[in-house]
């Protein structure tokens, strides 16, 4: 099929123009199906080149089922006026050159001209913005199942502490069972030995119990170079996420020679994660919602980094600041009280501290401190002599 026959009766000087300038891809079909302009953006989203496509049925561009039904949805159209596409945007399906099936965007308008109806297509690559979706929501789900995992070995920790206070008691009566026992004239053998073993077995159950709680409560920290301006974008999305709704307004104070620290990423992620929520939950209600998140080199311990999170809430009382990080302690209706005291032992095993502080105007700043990794520029200076 001759192309420049396919082109020439179009109003060329002017629609190629718009064409070309459209950012999402365009494609112009006619009556019979046949494709009869397509822009470059087009081109690049299906990887043909106009010479391959002008003048071919545009179902070469479609998987299944619609690469079949394609041109019975024009009949229709055209027999009936029914929209069941023409006029409508929706959410299809793409076929690549390359045979890729992909997501797009497709709407599609209908244009008149002396030998009969054209169609346009515009059409949006949706792939990039498909795989956002999925990562975000592998990573919602990777944070939400290791904030359970520590939200578990916190009450683990706590309930560990519990237990030893009845075991340290039933260890005193049965060793006073057994002193008195002792005294009788003559000793019951069979049972001391009874009470002997009931010693041994409750002594084991208080070691199990404090090797639990040390692991949990000082479990090893996978300790690496962390780059915290890597994370500071995830973090947000994660806490950010259901508050789309909610004008917040994010300012970020951040001294580049703070970022890089010492520690775990997922567990420092964590932390950062628990108070950024926990801000933007304490200014719902507020007229005023402004979030700040400050990261510098600590004043009082040069060698540490410090991180703030600052919101324009409420604030915290005294009474309130007092057992802020105990666990099971919460300020939020339904809350857990776990949230806080997680993060304080992920701090405290980084070898950091963490606190809060209400603001002298509205709202409460929380900061914690990691070890800080130099710049190169702070080692020379160290390493050089005076």
């Amino acid at each position: 099929m001759d192309m420049k026959a396919m082109t020439s009766d179009l109003p060329t000087s002017s629609l190629d123009a718009v064409m070309n300038t459209l950012v999402d891809g365009a494609v112009v079909i006619d009556s019979r199906g046949l494709v009869r302009l397509i822009n470059p953006a087009g081109q690049a989203i299906f990887g043909y080149t106009p010479e391959e496509l002008i003048g071919h049925n545009i179902s070469r561009l479609m998987p299944e089922p619609y690469h079949s039904a394609h041109d019975g949805y024009i009949r229709n159209y055209l027999e009936t006026g029914e929209n069941r596409i023409i006029g409508i945007g929706r959410e299809v399906e793409g076929q690549r050159k390359s045979g890729e099936i992909f997501p797009m965007s497709l709407a599609v308008g209908e244009m008149g001209h002396r030998d009969g109806m054209l169609f346009i297509g515009i059409i949006r690559d949706l792939t990039d913005e498909r795989q956002r979706e999925t990562d975000f929501n592998e990573l919602q789900a990777r944070h939400f199942h290791l904030s359970r995992v520590a939200a578990m070995n916190e009450m683990g920790a706590a309930i560990a502490h519990e237990i030893n206070q009845p075991l340290s008691a039933a260890a005193n009566y049965v060793e006073t069972g057994r002193i008195l026992a002792s005294r009788r004239d003559p000793p019951d053998d069979r049972l001391l030995s009874i009470l002997d073993k009931a010693l041994e077995q409750n002594h084991r159950a208080a070691e199990i119990i404090s090797r639990m709680r040390t692991f949990i409560e000082r479990g090893d920290v996978q300790s690496e170079t962390v780059h915290l301006g890597d994370m500071i974008d995830e973090a947000m999305m994660l806490s950010l996420s259901k508050f789309r709704d909610t004008p917040i307004a994010i300012d970020r104070r951040i001294d580049p020679d703070a970022l890089r620290v010492k520690g775990d990423a997922v567990q420092i992620q964590q932390v950062l994660v628990n108070l950024v929520r926990n801000g933007c939950e304490a200014m719902i209600d507020q007229p005023v919602k402004c979030l700040t998140l400050s990261i510098h080199p600590d004043a009082e311990h040069p060698d540490m980094s410090r991180i703030s999170v600052s919101d324009t809430g409420e604030g915290l009382s005294d009474a309130v600041i007092t057992d802020l990080f105990t666990a099971f302690t919460s300020t939020k209706s339904g809350g857990l009280g776990v949230g806080l005291s997680i993060s304080r032992s992920i701090v405290h095993a980084h070898g950091g501290r963490i606190w809060a502080t209400d603001n002298d105007g509205p709202g409460a700043t929380f900061s914690f401190t990691l070890p800080r990794v130099q710049t190169c520029a702070e080692a020379v200076n160290v390493d050089r002599p005076a």
